[in-house]
């Protein structure tokens, strides 16, 4: 019988590919009925149609204060189970025919199937996927929806061959084209990580990047593998221990993995910048993904592509396709800072091609005109200023060439994303290669779990005039500062210790020079263009230090700003920041988790208008 979970109680990211909610969808053979046990919903293989298998698609684990409807629709994956099935009995029929035509030793290349998936046949083996009975077919028995990320859906799928695997179905927030080339990167990413640099990620049997197959959805089907996240072991507010060691340890002991994963991701030096591809998936190509590999099976498996990094696909359905490919690279291994300024060229044209739909009135939006116009200036200095935020020629930073050089980039490298398998726990499992890209190492950031751009306190009382006297209030400011401080400082330790030649990235003036493009990067929401204009003024006031230096490559300071300019943007982002303050939920787009959600609406926090969004009522406040 096939089970179907509706949704789990705590969303934590990721935590449901390890441990698996209570709530399911049962199929069965006979006849459908309602289990006695609410969380159970029951269901015919056969019924597609069903209803009962409507909440199992839908959007659950959060609200949005506006456009709610709107928002949770686009992230519906209805997806035909009659179809994963029949994937399935086709992998399980692949792996006995792989049996007798490679052995353990061949890896062969990527197939194109009939029924438009791809399926990779080194993963397809009998070793990998088990067995079921002679007259028996493969048969999905329960499913349960484990975890509803910003990206895509997540299932576990069991089978009656006592095998469980995991269905990734991205949301349906970009265009077709733009998740059909996420999703072929992120496939041939994780099969580079897995072959040539012995990583260990959930094993990708079946993929689709487009919905024309039979789960009638975009989709990657994997390897489920039974564990814990890292996360559990990570608290960044660790108090120092009398004995240095002890707390030191247990920091290290999630960075220290992390910090590994990093180093063996940036062995490669690649032949360009962009993304990984599987070589049929690119434009026909001289260039290999990288130099000198001697083994044959791999010599020509994966080609460097148009970059998926999310900056260059995030809210771009303003632009046409052709339009947005002009900027997406690949770019020549001369040219590393064509990603900086192709960054702020994509940017700057989708801020121009949504003010033009505002003002034709065919846009939507709620965004002001003023804020999009300013918006295409911002994104304009950033390509403006691309060329001489490094002097790519310096010797003032330790290992220059080796920091501009193509490595692979993570984006989201961060404990929840590293699983700890109940089989061997010292062998941690990357996840969710979504967005990674081939970019130099000087433009990679710390990962966001250790990155902290705040006051530098070290040592609190040696640092801190006063801390003895200071209330606990205010002790407590400074003790939230001086752990993340430290954290960082562990990670930089870490660094140095794993990939010691790469060690000047995370310099001072490096991660200033970076500043405006990391905050272009990591922008969230419209009015963060004011967080870019204050990284540009910031660098604006030591550009001359820099320059007699020899860090950058122009004498002056490449951009303007009148006296009025700075002045509106001190008013601009003094409101912002006050707005962030003042609105609770400001910093996640007006999303709220769903029991945090329904407990506010039933205590009358929250309030539904005429029109259908939500706003806090403040008398309740």
């Amino acid at each position: 019988m096939l089970r179907i979970a509706l949704r789990p109680k705590s969303p934590l990211k990721k935590a449901s590919i390890a441990v698996p909610t209570k709530s399911l969808l049962k199929i069965t053979n006979s006849v459908r009925f309602i289990s006695k046990t609410p969380d159970e919903i029951f269901t015919k293989l056969s019924e597609e149609n069903d209803p009962q298998r409507d909440a199992f698609f839908k959007y659950s684990w959060g609200s949005w204060l506006v456009n709610d409807n709107h928002e949770k629709a686009k992230r519906t994956t209805r997806f035909s189970i009659e179809g994963l099935n029949d994937v399935l009995n086709g992998i399980y029929t692949q792996s006995k025919e792989n049996a007798q035509q490679f052995d353990e030793s061949h890896v062969p290349a990527p197939i194109d199937n009939s029924n438009r998936t791809v399926s990779l046949p080194h993963n397809v083996s009998i070793k990998n996927l088990g067995t079921v009975n002679p007259n028996e077919n493969i048969r999905v028995t329960a499913m349960a929806s484990i975890h509803e990320g910003k990206h895509h859906r997540i299932y576990k799928v069991d089978t009656n061959a006592g095998k469980s695997f995991v269905l990734r179905i991205p949301y349906a927030l970009e265009n077709e084209k733009t998740i059909s080339y996420r999703i072929n990167s992120e496939v041939a990413t994780m099969d580079f990580v897995d072959l040539k640099l012995g990583l260990k990620v959930p094993k990708v049997f079946c993929y689709a990047s487009e919905a024309s197959n039979p789960i009638r959805q975009p989709f990657i089907l994997q390897e489920y593998v039974d564990g814990r996240l890292l996360m559990r072991d990570w608290n960044p507010l660790e108090d120092d221990a009398e004995d240095k060691e002890s707390h030191v340890k247990k920091l290290n002991s999630v960075i220290e993995p992390l910090s590994k994963m990093q180093a063996k991701m940036s062995e490669i030096e690649f032949t360009q910048f962009g993304s990984l591809y599987f070589a049929k998936d690119c434009e026909v190509s001289e260039l290999p993904a990288y130099q000198n590999e001697s083994n044959e099976d791999l010599q020509k498996r994966w080609q460097v592509g148009p970059t998926t990094e999310r900056c260059f696909w995030r809210k771009k359905s303003a632009l046409k396709f052709e339009e947005l490919k002009r900027y997406i690279g690949p770019w020549p291994l001369s040219q590393p800072m064509d990603i900086i300024k192709n960054t702020g060229l994509v940017e700057a044209e989708n801020a121009k091609a949504r003010l033009a739909l505002k003002e034709a009135g065919a846009s939507p939006e709620t965004v002001d005109k003023t804020v999009l116009s300013e918006q295409v200036r911002t994104f304009d200095n950033i390509a403006r200023i691309s060329t001489a935020l490094f002097n790519t020629n310096t010797s003032a930073i330790p290992n220059i060439k080796d920091l501009l050089k193509p490595r692979l980039y993570h984006p989201d490298l961060d404990p929840m994303n590293v699983l700890l398998s109940v089989k061997d726990e010292n062998a941690p499992y990357l996840l969710d290669f979504e967005g990674a890209c081939i970019k130099p190492f000087i433009l990679q950031n710390s990962p966001q779990f250790v990155a902290y751009d705040g006051p530098k306190i070290y040592n609190l009382e040696e640092d801190i005039e006063g801390y003895k006297d200071m209330s606990n209030e205010e002790k407590m400011q400074y003790q939230f500062m001086y752990k993340r401080t430290r954290n960082q400082f562990l990670w930089e330790s870490a660094l140095n210790k794993n990939s010691n030649n790469l060690i000047s990235s995370v310099a001072p003036p490096v991660k200033l020079l970076r500043s405006p493009y990391i905050a272009c990067v990591e922008r969230k929401s419209d009015m963060e263009y004011l967080l870019i204009d204050e990284a540009l003024i910031q660098l604006r006031e030591v550009w001359d230090v820099f320059a007699k230096n020899g860090l950058v490559s122009e004498k002056s300071f490449p951009l303007e700003f009148s006296k009025e300019q700075l002045e509106k943007h001190a008013k601009d982002l003094t409101a912002f920041h006050e707005k962030l303050i003042s609105s609770p939920f400001a910093a996640t787009q007006g999303w709220i988790p769903q029991d945090m959600f329904d407990n506010l609406v039933k205590s009358q926090i929250l309030v539904k208008g005429e029109d259908g969004n939500y706003a806090l009522n403040t008398a309740n406040v």
